[in-house]
């Protein structure tokens, strides 16, 4: 199985239907504005398509539908508060077209054109996103599934597929096959051992194995497990199947082998160096031309209420755990750290903070001036987030493979920002290294993509999570 980024049958079905709906909008809207001679429609529509407007109409609403959160797929657009989310996307996108189609006037296609576009689409949207909420596909026949192994590995492979709700629809867990364990906490019966594999796979009509031992397998279970290949049955490992499935790496359930012969952490393998350093530096100098009034104003309003620099320097840790100097807004009274050293953070309820500073970390203003470490080099766009030398140390201590994450540079955002909460930490710093170690390996030019367009939805509709 390919590991991939995890996406949902049903987002790539609502892309492909908001596409057709966008297109189909555009043409009705010069249809009813030209007339309906044939004649006068081509040439205009011909001529519109090859200047790339359309093009830009459907990626416009594209974008702005998923920065408003419309691509998730629990959400009903029967109710008027997702309906209001829809209109608000194609709204914003008609703002964002008009002002683009002033700068690029090649792109123009007329107010009359735009506004129509907009309204049939808004309209068409409403309604399939609505008709396919209500009529969901008919339950395909799931992949009955047998867990090899009722340990730790298996039952977190058996919580992930049982605890969401697509999964559970894709996959029939059977049970599971342990020599040692007789009673699952997860309520799934422990079916037989794995000297009878076989025999249980047939019995219960198998289509998958999930092997999820860790360390060696003995000869006899080696065996068994071809034998079930031979006969047709698919064979995954509990880390790879759990690593495509949520998007993160199970560290705690690892063999130091599966790092070993996996895939590599040179994300250059995928993003070669120049690429990656071109897309950092030219998002950098654009959110630092951006965001350079906002920086201006929130350092002055650091420097009104506390004593102190309104910036903050600090060393981390960067590429191959060689320090730099990471600069941020300051959010803390500046001596927070005189009596206590360094100390994880308190949250929202951390009396060190000062009340600019609470809402400099909300919004995430507080991290703009790292835009200057990546125009540097420090930083890349896309990474794990820097950490002190201190930290470095204790975690690398507890947590299995944290040294792992210095394979690539820091970044401004990451995996684990846009899909982990605000966290502070040992135990978050282990859940956030696991989403670490799959961006890392999996790293390419859609996921690096993705991570800034995450990033950019986070900051707009979750402020602070």
């Amino acid at each position: 199985m390919a590991t991939v980024v995890p996406i949902e049958r049903r987002q790539v079905l609502f892309v492909l239907g908001d596409t057709l709906a966008a297109l189909l909008s555009l043409h009705g809207a010069y249809l009813l504005r030209f007339g309906f001679e044939p004649g006068d429609f081509q040439p205009l529509a011909a001529q519109h398509l090859a200047s790339g407007g359309t093009v830009f109409f459907v990626a416009t609403h594209l974008l702005l539908l998923y920065l408003s959160d419309a691509y998730q797929t629990s959400r009903d657009f029967r109710r008027a508060e997702e309906l209001l989310r829809l209109w608000l996307a194609v709204v914003a996108a008609f703002a964002l077209q008009m002002a683009l189609f002033y700068a690029v006037p090649e792109w123009w296609v007329g107010r009359g054109v735009a506004a129509l576009s907009s309204l049939f689409f808004g309209l068409t949207l409403s309604g399939w996103r609505g008709l396919a909420t209500a009529v969901r596909p008919r339950k395909a026949a799931r992949t009955r599934t047998l867990i090899v192994g009722a340990g730790g590995a298996g039952q977190a492979m058996a919580e992930v597929i049982r605890d969401h709700q697509d999964y559970a629809r894709t996959y029939d867990l059977l049970g599971f096959v342990d020599d040692r364990v007789q009673r699952s906490p997860t309520g799934l019966l422990v079916l037989g051992t794995g000297d009878k594999l076989v025999e249980l796979a047939q019995k219960h009509r198998a289509d998958m194995l999930v092997v999820a031992i860790r360390g060696g397998m003995g000869r006899h279970l080696t065996q068994q497990l071809l034998e079930c290949k031979r006969l047709g049955m698919e064979i995954h490992d509990m880390p790879t199947l759990y690593k495509s499935l949520t998007g993160k790496v199970p560290i705690n359930h690892l063999a130091d082998t599966w790092l070993i012969f996996g895939p590599g952490f040179d994300a250059q393998r995928r993003v070669p160096a120049a690429v990656q350093r071109l897309a950092d530096f030219v998002l950098a100098l654009i959110g630092l031309l951006l965001t350079g009034p906002v920086i201006a104003i929130a350092a002055l309003m650091v420097k009104l209420e506390s004593p102190g620099p309104a910036f903050f320097l600090q060393e981390r840790l960067g590429l191959d755990e060689v320090p730099f100097t990471i600069i941020k807004l300051r959010t803390m009274r500046s001596d927070a750290e005189a009596k206590t050293g360094a100390v994880w953070s308190q949250g929202a309820g951390d009396a060190r903070v000062t009340r600019i500073g609470r809402f400099l970390r909300r919004s995430r203003i507080d991290e703009l001036p790292q835009f200057v470490n990546v125009l540097r080099g420090d930083m890349s766009m896309v990474g794990p987030r820097p950490e002190r030398q201190h930290f470095v140390d204790l975690l690398k201590e507890r947590i299995p493979f944290y040294g792992l994450r210095h394979a690539v540079k820091p970044g401004v955002t990451g995996w684990a920002q846009v899909m982990y909460r605000y966290g502070a930490s040992e135990e978050d710093a282990a859940e956030k290294l696991r989403y670490e170690l799959f961006a890392i390996q999996e790293m390419s030019v859609f996921l690096y993509c993705l991570i800034v367009l995450k990033t950019v939805q986070t900051v707009l509709i979750r402020p602070g999570s």
